[in-house]
């Protein structure tokens, strides 16, 4: 680019001399006197007539990116609906996502709440076994009564709390999520009856060969 505007400044100043050579003193002295002459020779060569304006070089740029643009528009909008369904669906995922996580946690709060009350319910019935256990092995005479009666006691009172917290934790239930099942109806499964479990004065029954059992306060 730089050798060509340099051939073109060569060519103008050639051309430009040439001309001024065929003047006459009096002209010479006039176009010397007057730059504005000089300056309107220059734009009449006809390597610089030849050149685009500025404004002719803008309007072409903008016609070039105006047809570009118009061009292309048909791929952007292509685009543009293609980003707009890819939102909705993102959207839609997102609020079924959501939807599913709340029922999951409401199966995973709902379940955490039964497996606990029949963890309850299964550990109430082992500390009965336990103290059922305790009291025939009394009875066969392995344990002294000193024995029986502290670690009866213990069992006794043990598996009365985990019945009380049970039968509780499915009162709740019931009145959270489940309705007032029939016996024999799905549902949380009540405590079977067992042995009655000692509140206040503890009563023991008596074995042959062995004085009666004392009651505690």
């Amino acid at each position: 680019m730089q050798n060509n505007a340099e051939a073109l400044i060569q060519s103008c100043t050639s051309s430009l001399m040439m001309t001024i050579r065929q003047y006459t003193d009096d002209q010479l002295q006039t176009l010397l006197s007057d730059e504005t002459r000089l300056d309107s020779m220059i734009d009449n060569l006809p390597q610089i007539a030849s050149l685009p304006s500025e404004k002719e070089v803008k309007l072409a740029q903008s016609k070039s990116m105006a047809e570009c643009n118009l061009s292309m528009e048909p791929q952007v909008k292509e685009k543009k609906a293609k980003l707009a369904k890819t939102y909705e669906e993102a959207v839609k995922t997102k609020a079924e996502v959501e939807e599913l996580k709340a029922q999951l946690d409401n199966v995973a709060e709902n379940r955490s709440l039964d497996v606990i009350s029949a963890l309850l319910q299964a550990s109430a019935r082992e500390a009965e076994d336990e103290s059922e256990k305790i009291a025939e092995q009394f009875y066969s005479g392995g344990m002294d009564i000193g024995e029986f009666v502290k670690t009866f006691e213990e069992k006794r009172m043990l598996a009365h709390k985990r019945k009380v917290k049970s039968e509780k934790l499915i009162e709740i239930l019931r009145s959270q999520e489940y309705p007032s099942p029939n016996p024999g109806s799905s549902g949380v499964p009540p405590v079977p009856s067992r042995t009655p479990y000692p509140v206040g004065n503890v009563g023991y029954p008596s074995v042959p060969g062995h004085i009666g059992y004392p009651r505690f306060t």
